[in-house]
């Protein structure tokens, strides 16, 4: 019998058995036990996976308190970097680059915008040109303790051989980034409210420099619901109305020209929003924090004293007239009047 097992174990270690488990095993520990193997492989498109997890402090040191945020996993299949999905933690009261992490950053702010999860998560994807990345923020509903009023996001981008124009990857992306926002917040005591099971998430439009085929604004029953008509503009790019913590309604022109974008950003991107455009905080990139805007308003929004934070900007193309800066207010006036009360939030007020 000992033979027997003696020569199993060696067939197991050598036959690829015990490498195959020791990489299962490294993705199931993979931040904090947040990730599942399943989900894992479903969007690598492999069942070949490993992980890897680091803990730091935003200043890029070690972290003293090494199971909670900030965490950082990278899960790769056999292509390595060119098959990898990297997840992303921090909390609210630690963030330091929201916008950038998620992917808001890596396009022009005319071109594309993010699209809501939906199933009642407070989440969203950002495309790039050879991947994607999904966001999702847990709302802590702690009455006290260090999670009281805080929210934790998770950021998960992913690159590799799927396209993101296939409606079945959009999903797989989605699902692994709930499941793993959901078991976080579990892991490190943040009592969030869950969603549902994501059953679909919206086409997403990446480096569109034009919309011709864009609606009639009149028509628009999304992010661009409730704004008129008025200057140049008569149609509109959007997306659903979701629980999205960013989100975007493009102005469009009768030459699909986009002109305008209002932007809604809540939580953690309000915060760095209101960091950015109120002291003065700097980049190497201001894009799409911008410091630059026709008009800013805010909200006052539930479960915590911060507000919401509303934009608009201009597009300027050679030889077009200066915007009509009435219509530019009042346009963020209905914009922020309309997502505001979408997200529960209310007393809308104009910088």
């Amino acid at each position: 019998m000992l033979a027997l097992l003696v020569v199993a174990a060696g067939y197991f270690y050598f036959s690829g058995g015990y490498d195959r488990w020791r990489d299962e095993r490294s993705v199931a520990d993979a931040c904090d036990g947040a990730v599942s193997v399943e989900h894992t492989r479903a969007l690598l498109g492999t069942d070949d996976v490993s992980g890897r997890t680091s803990h730091s402090d935003v200043a890029g040191g070690k972290s003293s308190d090494e199971g909670s945020p900030p965490v950082t996993c990278w899960l790769d299949g056999p292509g390595g970097y060119r098959q990898r999905a990297v997840v992303t933690m921090e909390w609210r009261s630690k963030a330091w680059g929201p916008h950038t992490v998620s992917g808001r950053d890596a396009t022009s702010p005319y071109t594309s915008v993010p699209v809501p999860i939906g199933a009642g998560w407070s989440g969203m994807v950002n495309v790039d040109d050879d991947g994607a990345t999904a966001t999702v923020v847990s709302d802590c509903r702690n009455t006290n303790g260090p999670r009281a009023g805080d929210s934790l996001t998770v950021f998960v981008s992913h690159w590799g051989p799927q396209s993101y124009q296939e409606p079945a990857q959009r999903v797989r992306l989605a699902r692994f980034a709930t499941r793993t926002a959901d078991a976080a917040a579990r892991e490190y005591g943040c009592d969030a409210r869950s969603g549902g099971r994501v059953e679909q998430v919206e086409p997403l439009a990446h480096r569109r420099e034009t919309y011709p085929a864009a609606p009639s604004l009149t028509a628009a029953d999304g992010t661009c619901a409730g704004v008129t008509p008025g200057w140049l503009i008569t149609r509109a790019h959007e997306t659903a109305v979701g629980r999205a913590p960013v989100e975007d309604c493009l102005l469009i022109d009768d030459k699909g020209r986009s002109l305008f974008r209002l932007s809604a950003y809540y939580g953690t991107f309000a915060d760095d929003q209101r960091w950015k455009t109120q002291t003065g905080r700097e980049f190497e990139s201001t894009d799409p924090l911008r410091t630059d805007y026709l008009f800013r308003a805010e909200a006052t929004c539930p479960g915590s004293p911060r507000e919401a934070v509303f934009a608009i900007d201009y597009r300027a193309y050679d030889n077009d007239p200066e915007p009509q800066r009435r219509y530019a207010r009042e346009a963020l006036q209905q914009f922020a009047e309309r997502s505001a009360g979408e997200h529960g939030c209310t007393d809308v007020k104009l910088a």
